[in-house]
Protein backbone atom coordinates (compact mmCIF):
# COMPACT_ATOMS: atom_id res chain seq x y z
CA UNK A 1 0.00 0.00 0.00
CA UNK A 2 1.57 3.22 -0.85
CA UNK A 3 1.82 5.90 1.52
CA UNK A 4 0.20 9.82 1.07
CA UNK A 5 2.75 12.76 1.82
CA UNK A 6 0.58 13.22 4.56
CA UNK A 7 0.86 9.90 6.05
CA UNK A 8 4.42 10.08 5.41
CA UNK A 9 4.71 13.49 7.67
CA UNK A 10 2.34 11.54 10.03
CA UNK A 11 4.81 8.72 11.04
CA UNK A 12 8.00 10.91 11.31
CA UNK A 13 5.86 13.35 13.69
CA UNK A 14 4.93 10.23 15.91
CA UNK A 15 8.45 9.22 15.79
CA UNK A 16 9.49 12.15 17.49
CA UNK A 17 6.38 11.53 20.08
CA UNK A 18 3.80 13.96 18.54
CA UNK A 19 0.09 13.27 17.51
CA UNK A 20 -0.41 11.68 14.07
CA UNK A 21 -2.40 14.31 11.66
CA UNK A 22 -4.91 13.57 8.93
CA UNK A 23 -4.18 16.53 6.92
CA UNK A 24 -1.58 19.53 6.28
CA UNK A 25 -4.07 22.17 7.23
CA UNK A 26 -4.06 24.63 10.28
CA UNK A 27 -1.40 22.76 11.26
CA UNK A 28 1.23 23.40 13.80
CA UNK A 29 4.72 24.93 13.08
CA UNK A 30 6.30 21.35 12.99
CA UNK A 31 4.31 20.13 10.48
CA UNK A 32 4.56 23.12 8.38
CA UNK A 33 8.46 22.27 8.69
CA UNK A 34 7.86 18.99 7.43
CA UNK A 35 5.58 20.38 4.53
CA UNK A 36 7.82 22.82 3.47
CA UNK A 37 10.96 20.51 3.51
CA UNK A 38 9.34 17.66 2.24
CA UNK A 39 9.87 18.37 -1.44
CA UNK A 40 13.77 19.39 -1.16
CA UNK A 41 14.33 16.28 1.03
CA UNK A 42 12.83 13.74 -1.01
CA UNK A 43 15.11 15.16 -4.27
CA UNK A 44 17.92 15.49 -2.50
CA UNK A 45 17.85 11.94 -0.86
CA UNK A 46 17.51 10.45 -4.75
CA UNK A 47 19.96 12.15 -5.74
CA UNK A 48 22.38 11.08 -3.44
CA UNK A 49 22.05 7.63 -4.18
CA UNK A 50 21.47 5.16 -7.42
CA UNK A 51 17.97 4.31 -6.54
CA UNK A 52 16.65 1.57 -9.02
CA UNK A 53 13.01 2.21 -8.52
CA UNK A 54 14.23 6.26 -9.54
CA UNK A 55 16.23 5.28 -12.86
CA UNK A 56 15.20 4.93 -16.42
CA UNK A 57 16.62 4.70 -19.67
CA UNK A 58 15.63 7.15 -22.38
CA UNK A 59 17.59 7.90 -26.30
CA UNK A 60 18.90 11.42 -26.08
CA UNK A 61 17.89 13.62 -29.31
CA UNK A 62 20.85 15.72 -30.68
CA UNK A 63 20.55 19.28 -30.66
CA UNK A 64 20.81 21.66 -34.16
CA UNK A 65 23.09 24.31 -32.69
CA UNK A 66 26.43 22.85 -31.51
CA UNK A 67 27.87 24.38 -28.14
CA UNK A 68 29.87 27.33 -28.23
CA UNK A 69 33.96 27.38 -28.34
CA UNK A 70 35.07 24.66 -30.33
CA UNK A 71 36.11 21.32 -28.35
CA UNK A 72 32.50 19.53 -27.90
CA UNK A 73 30.62 19.26 -31.45
CA UNK A 74 27.58 18.34 -30.23
CA UNK A 75 24.95 18.51 -27.73
CA UNK A 76 22.00 16.73 -26.63
CA UNK A 77 19.14 18.17 -24.37
CA UNK A 78 18.53 16.03 -21.07
CA UNK A 79 15.14 14.92 -19.94
CA UNK A 80 12.77 17.33 -18.12
CA UNK A 81 12.92 14.90 -15.04
CA UNK A 82 16.47 14.40 -14.83
CA UNK A 83 18.26 14.78 -11.35
CA UNK A 84 21.35 12.61 -12.21
CA UNK A 85 23.40 10.47 -14.87
CA UNK A 86 23.55 7.25 -14.32
CA UNK A 87 25.38 5.69 -17.47
CA UNK A 88 25.76 7.05 -20.49
CA UNK A 89 26.05 4.13 -23.92
CA UNK A 90 28.07 3.97 -25.89
CA UNK A 91 30.79 5.13 -22.81
CA UNK A 92 33.47 5.98 -25.37
CA UNK A 93 33.01 9.29 -25.38
CA UNK A 94 34.35 12.28 -23.39
CA UNK A 95 30.88 14.07 -22.26
CA UNK A 96 30.51 17.06 -19.77
CA UNK A 97 26.99 18.31 -18.78
CA UNK A 98 26.41 22.35 -18.37
CA UNK A 99 23.39 23.74 -16.95
CA UNK A 100 21.84 20.90 -15.43
CA UNK A 101 19.82 20.09 -18.70
CA UNK A 102 22.79 20.33 -21.90
CA UNK A 103 24.88 17.03 -22.16
CA UNK A 104 27.76 18.03 -24.75
CA UNK A 105 30.31 15.68 -26.04
CA UNK A 106 32.04 14.83 -29.40
CA UNK A 107 29.61 11.72 -30.28
CA UNK A 108 27.67 12.05 -33.67
CA UNK A 109 24.65 9.86 -33.56
CA UNK A 110 24.27 10.39 -36.92
CA UNK A 111 25.32 6.38 -37.04
CA UNK A 112 24.66 5.19 -33.71
CA UNK A 113 21.49 5.87 -30.75
CA UNK A 114 22.91 7.62 -27.90
CA UNK A 115 21.53 6.37 -24.46
CA UNK A 116 21.37 7.71 -21.10
CA UNK A 117 20.43 6.02 -17.90
CA UNK A 118 19.27 8.68 -15.00
CA UNK A 119 17.45 9.25 -11.90
CA UNK A 120 14.06 11.35 -11.86
CA UNK A 121 12.13 12.17 -9.22
CA UNK A 122 9.21 9.66 -8.91
CA UNK A 123 5.85 9.94 -7.36
CA UNK A 124 5.02 9.47 -3.83
CA UNK A 125 2.67 7.44 -4.15
CA UNK A 126 5.23 5.24 -6.35
CA UNK A 127 7.96 5.23 -3.86
CA UNK A 128 8.54 1.73 -2.56
CA UNK A 129 7.58 0.51 1.12
CA UNK A 130 11.37 -0.01 2.10
CA UNK A 131 12.89 3.54 1.07
CA UNK A 132 9.56 5.58 2.53
CA UNK A 133 10.66 4.01 5.92
CA UNK A 134 13.64 5.10 5.75
CA UNK A 135 12.41 8.73 4.45
CA UNK A 136 10.57 8.93 7.56
CA UNK A 137 13.58 8.72 9.35
CA UNK A 138 14.68 11.49 7.18
CA UNK A 139 12.03 13.53 7.64
CA UNK A 140 12.28 13.02 11.35
CA UNK A 141 16.05 13.81 11.67
CA UNK A 142 15.08 17.28 9.93
CA UNK A 143 12.77 17.60 12.25
CA UNK A 144 14.35 17.10 15.43
CA UNK A 145 16.98 19.79 14.79
CA UNK A 146 13.97 22.55 13.55
CA UNK A 147 12.06 21.83 16.40
CA UNK A 148 14.30 23.46 19.16
CA UNK A 149 12.36 21.80 21.74
CA UNK A 150 13.67 18.15 20.94
CA UNK A 151 17.44 17.84 19.94
CA UNK A 152 18.15 15.34 21.86
CA UNK A 153 16.34 13.06 19.29
CA UNK A 154 18.63 13.80 16.49
CA UNK A 155 21.48 11.43 17.45
CA UNK A 156 19.21 8.72 18.01
CA UNK A 157 16.87 9.24 14.60
CA UNK A 158 20.31 10.09 12.74
CA UNK A 159 21.69 6.04 14.17
CA UNK A 160 18.56 4.66 13.23
CA UNK A 161 17.98 6.27 9.65
CA UNK A 162 22.02 5.00 8.75
CA UNK A 163 19.95 1.55 9.77
CA UNK A 164 16.97 2.13 7.84
CA UNK A 165 19.34 3.96 4.60
CA UNK A 166 21.69 0.59 4.68
CA UNK A 167 18.30 -1.38 5.03
CA UNK A 168 16.35 0.39 1.92
CA UNK A 169 19.64 0.66 -0.36
CA UNK A 170 20.30 -3.91 0.19
CA UNK A 171 16.60 -3.76 -0.59
CA UNK A 172 16.99 -1.82 -3.57
CA UNK A 173 20.07 -3.54 -4.78
CA UNK A 174 18.02 -6.94 -5.12
CA UNK A 175 16.31 -4.67 -8.79
CA UNK A 176 19.60 -5.09 -10.05
CA UNK A 177 21.52 -8.31 -10.79
CA UNK A 178 24.91 -9.38 -9.75
CA UNK A 179 27.31 -9.74 -13.41
CA UNK A 180 30.60 -11.00 -12.47
CA UNK A 181 33.69 -9.25 -14.12
CA UNK A 182 34.86 -12.07 -16.01
CA UNK A 183 33.72 -16.15 -16.25
CA UNK A 184 36.07 -17.44 -14.06
CA UNK A 185 36.63 -16.85 -10.19
CA UNK A 186 39.75 -15.47 -9.75
CA UNK A 187 41.87 -17.56 -8.68
CA UNK A 188 41.60 -20.09 -11.13
CA UNK A 189 42.79 -17.39 -13.22
CA UNK A 190 45.92 -16.96 -11.51
CA UNK A 191 49.35 -18.00 -12.57
CA UNK A 192 50.89 -20.60 -10.05
CA UNK A 193 54.73 -21.79 -10.51
CA UNK A 194 55.84 -24.86 -9.05
CA UNK A 195 59.31 -23.34 -8.68
CA UNK A 196 60.06 -24.05 -4.78
CA UNK A 197 63.22 -22.27 -3.55
CA UNK A 198 65.04 -24.63 -0.88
Amino acid sequence: MALTRVQIISQALTLMGKKPIMNLINQSDIVTAADNAFDYLLQATISEGFWRFASTITILSQNVVPPIGGYWFHSYTLPGDYLKLIHLWPQQWDFEIYQQNLLYTNFNNANQTLFLEYQFLPLVANLPAYFVKYFVYEIAAYLALANAQMPDYYSELERKKGVELAIAQCADAQNRPQTPLQSQPVLSRRFVTTFASG
